[in-house]
């Protein structure tokens, strides 16, 4: 959804711009400002991707620092169990029954545990001491696992 959206606003800025540029020239003959529009038009298609991708980077980190500001970087505590995970952290401890996971998306430096409930748990990658062991231990409680190590921010 956010790709569209991202997709129509470097389209459609654009497309003002370069009405704009005719309406003053034919209206006007004013070439000059017809030439910055145009200008504008096409430093605005070409910038507009870094510029939407810087952008919404800064969001989501805005967004959990705020949000989240209690639980990132403190420690916790993962134990598996024969049917179930057990996470405890400083300040609480949740069971989450084996069917509830539903997917482990492996990234270059996280693992992502994928709820049911379209929740996920991040596992930072060097906080686990055998991966090959954590990804087995997960699967074998249902989820399934996604390999997304090439994925990088767009």
């Amino acid at each position: 959804m956010q790709n569209k959206k991202r997709f129509r606003t470097r389209i459609f800025i654009p497309i003002i711009y370069i009405g704009l540029a005719l309406y003053f020239y034919l209206n006007s003959r004013n070439s000059i400002t017809a030439i910055i529009f145009s200008g504008v038009a096409v430093i605005w298609f070409f910038l507009y991707p870094t510029y939407s991708r810087w952008s919404y980077k800064k969001h989501f980190q805005k967004h959990v620092e705020e949000n989240y500001k209690n639980r990132i970087n403190k420690p916790a505590e993962i134990n598996f169990n024969e049917n179930s995970l057990s996470i405890k952290d400083l300040t609480s401890e949740s069971r989450i029954d084996g069917t509830e996971l539903k997917e482990l998306i492996e990234t270059k430096n996280h693992f992502f545990i994928k709820l049911a409930t379209e929740i996920s748990i991040i596992i930072p990658k060097d906080s686990i001491k055998n991966s090959a062991e954590f990804k087995k231990e997960v699967m074998s409680l249902g989820a399934v696992y996604v390999d997304e190590l090439n994925w990088v921010w767009k």
